[in-house]
């Protein structure tokens, strides 16, 4: 091989990934389908317009490369695969997934042979590439619009599914197609479905027992090379078994459920879409406009005739009776999208069967035409064709809350039982959501970032809003980033304490934030399982409340409000029928903490000065404890992490042995003290508590962090004539908080 051609096998390999890869992300961004944009860019860089993919230079790589590709993306597939949701979708995606399968392939064989008049197995050959949909395809399409939940799940289960059913028809098909009839044919079939899924199901089974004996850092190494491997090993078997032995495989495992499960699918789906990608750029470049022109009129009304006879008789069929009206069974009747498997196959059974069978280039005419019209078409009309056909589900009104501790779980029962919304419960906790589970909710275990697959569990339906509360702010504004996509910005809500993050630095994504005046939602579930806080209901507005009495939610005339401001407060002499869920802390660390003898005014002139000060102040109000262990300590989290929090304001602080309760000291400095890389300090709070009361000791932390971002309250406190007033600012600040 010169090096001239090598050079341009490089180039091909090269522009098809990276091609591929950019397209998919700007298909994304521009919400277009991306299968459209990848065979606009795969003839565009193909030999008919600029000439950079070469796929004949791959030489007979290219079957070997697209055939691996395939086996990856079936692999993943049957990874992913998850047969207790496909269970819980009715007998209707079994009819399809069976006799739909076979509708599909017999009467596109008679459509194909009555406008060709083609020998019936090359018939029963193209009619076999088509049976796929594929979730490639039809996942961006539900996306868009909110269907009906029994109608999303049959398209969705049906693309997930039909693909290893539509390969290893087309497999079968294909080895009838050139081996002709009679016991031989037969015998081959039979092999080969027997070395397939033999190979399959036993490698995926020992691919799972090694599994859990790997390092987690080379999990996503091994399973690539299982499924490699176990697709290399069925291939030089028998020709054609590889694929239904990666789709098992993959099944296999994925139906055992390996706890590493999460980081693989994640890998393997970024590795699925590169190869989508480069598949199609690939695919794409082989065509040639002749192939389509000499296609002309008549293929143009063979595809109509496929697209409004075919699908629609399958969906008839498998319906009947199964409480389907009209309009539901015109929409399914439409929309069926194929994809990259359906591509695939078709190139490769065309490239085996060029020389060898008259019109093998029919194959790949046909199927990438189906795929164009069903694409283009059932794409950009299925959104305003459920709007017309009113299958649209209006936004529900249901809660999601993410975060199965006590807080939330009482939170949920308001929802429930006061607001009459449905209401479910997720956490990656396992025994928070059986304590869910256990007190009548309906909760389960998953990782909230993973909103395409906690949408299509049975759980969500009726759930159009999403609450992130967990004590991770960080996580929250992700977890709203991501489910706003789906919902709505509108529609997502999270705890935090109101500063934006740099996930969302000039973005909206992020949801509505909620109840910045709460500490860490496990702080107060922590207080709400130890008495020292409750969620009390009451039917009218409590006549004083802030301070340690807030109103955390309220239905006002059936009308629901989290996080209730101080208009809820006019409503207090109203004839309003209300109900107002309010956090009762009964003991507020932070006022407690807080000593009369311990409000200070200091006059200081560097930080060791002043913990000096502040540790001797303590030490005589607390006798147990020595001011050289108080300063050590102090000094000790300094050189940690600096105590400065900005604005004037540093909160020094740390937890000591032998100390009995919180203390909590707050000083005014006399002159400002220079703080190395922040403003001077004017005012300091020095935190000390028990080494075993960590939660404690962070809720503190965070109630003054709170408290001092408020510009007012800092002047205040500079300004304060004496230390008494210091005390009472404190209190009213915290008392006019909702």
């Amino acid at each position: 091989m010169g090096e001239p051609e090598v050079e341009i096998q490089m180039l091909t390999l090269c522009a098809a990934i990276a091609g591929g890869g950019i397209l998919m992300v700007l298909a994304r961004a521009a919400r277009i389908p991306a299968i459209v944009m990848l065979l606009c860019g795969g003839v565009l860089l193909g030999p008919e317009f600029w000439g950079v993919v070469q796929p004949a230079s791959l030489g007979e790589m290219f079957q070997s490369i697209v055939g691996l590709a395939v086996a990856l993306i079936l692999f993943e597939g049957g990874l992913t695969l998850d047969l207790k949701g496909y269970r819980a979708v009715g007998s209707t995606i079994g009819k399809l997934l069976s006799l739909g399968a076979l509708l599909t392939w017999f009467l596109t064989a008679g459509v194909i042979w009555l406008f060709y008049r083609f020998p019936f197995p090359l018939c029963m050959l193209a009619g076999s590439l088509v049976i796929v949909t594929g979730p490639t395809v039809i996942q961006p399409i539900l996306k868009r619009i909110r269907l009906k939940r029994s109608l999303h799940n049959i398209l969705h289960w049906e693309g997930v599914m039909i693909d290893p059913i539509g390969v290893f028809i087309a497999v079968m098909t294909f080895e009838w197609a050139v081996g002709g009839t009679g016991q031989e044919a037969v015998a081959n079939l039979g092999l080969r479905f027997l070395v397939g899924a033999g190979i399959g199901l036993v490698g995926g089974e020992l691919s799972y027992r090694v599994l859990r004996r790997v390092p987690e850092e080379m999990l996503n190494v091994f399973t690539i090379a299982s499924a490699v491997l176990i697709y290399g090993l069925a291939e030089h078997t028998i020709a054609e078994s590889g694929l239904l032995s990666a789709t098992l495989a993959g099944l296999v495992i994925g139906a055992h459920k390996p706890q590493q499960l999460k980081a693989i699918q994640d890998f393997k789906g970024v590795i699925t879409d590169l190869l989508i990608g480069m598949l199609f750029i690939l695919l794409s470049a082989r065509l040639e406009i002749a192939q389509f022109v000499q296609f002309g009129e008549k293929g143009a009304w063979l595809i109509a005739a496929f697209l409004v006879t075919v699908r629609p008789l399958v969906i008839a069929a498998c319906t009947h009776k199964a409480g389907f009206s009209f309009r539901e069974r015109m929409f399914l009747s439409w929309v069926a999208p194929r994809g990259v498997v359906a591509a695939s196959m078709a190139s490769l059974f065309a490239l085996s069967l060029e020389g060898r069978i008259e019109n093998a280039r029919f194959l790949e005419t046909f199927t990438f035409s189906v795929i164009v019209a069903t694409v283009v078409l059932q794409g950009f009309s299925a959104a305003p064709l459920a709007s017309l056909l009113r299958l649209q589900e209006r936004h529900p009104k249901g809660w999601l809350l993410i975060g199965a501790h006590p807080l939330g779980r009482q939170l949920a029962g308001f929802l429930r039982d006061e607001a009459g919304l449905p209401v479910a419960i997720v956490d990656v906790n396992r025994a928070a959501v059986n304590e869910a589970k256990q007190e009548g909710y309906v909760a389960f275990q998953a990782d909230a970032r993973e909103v395409d697959a906690i949408e299509r569990r049975g759980e969500m339906l009726g759930i159009g809003q999403v609450l992130a509360f967990t004590d991770n702010e960080d996580l929250n504004e992700l977890l709203c980033t991501r489910w706003a996509e789906a919902l709505g910005r509108e529609h997502v809500f999270r705890w935090g304490t109101g500063k934006t993050g740099l996930l969302l630095k000039g973005r909206k994504e992020g949801g509505h934030c909620i109840w910045t005046w709460m500490p860490k939602p496990g702080i107060v579930s922590a207080e709400l399982v130890g008495g020292d806080a409750h969620l009390r209901l009451y039917t009218r507005l409590p006549s004083q409340t802030g301070g340690n009495l807030v109103p955390v939610a309220a239905l006002v005339n059936d009308k629901l409000l989290l996080d209730p401001d101080s208009s809820l407060k006019a409503l207090r002499s109203e004839k309003a029928d209300m109900k107002v869920l309010c956090l009762e802390r009964v003991n507020d660390p932070l006022m407690n903490a807080i000593r009369p003898d311990l409000l200070l005014r200091l006059d200081v002139r560097s930080r060791e000065d002043l913990f000096q000060k502040l540790a001797h102040c303590v030490a005589a109000s607390e006798p147990d404890l020595s001011p050289s262990k108080v300063f050590k300590a102090i000094c000790e989290r300094e050189e940690q992490m600096p105590s400065n929090l900005g604005h004037g304001v540093a909160m020094p602080h740390a937890r000591l042995s032998g100390l009995r309760a919180m203390i909590c000291a707050v000083a005014n400095l006399v002159h400002p003290l220079p703080w190395e890389g922040a403003e001077p300090v004017r005012t300091v709070f020095l935190v000390l508590s028990p080494e075993d009361e960590a939660g404690a000791h962070l809720a503190v932390l965070g109630e003054i962090a709170r408290l001092m971002s408020d510009k007012a309250v800092r002047e205040q406190l500079v300004q304060a004539g004496n230390l008494p007033r210091m005390l009472q600012i404190i209190q009213e600040r915290k008392a006019s908080r909702q």
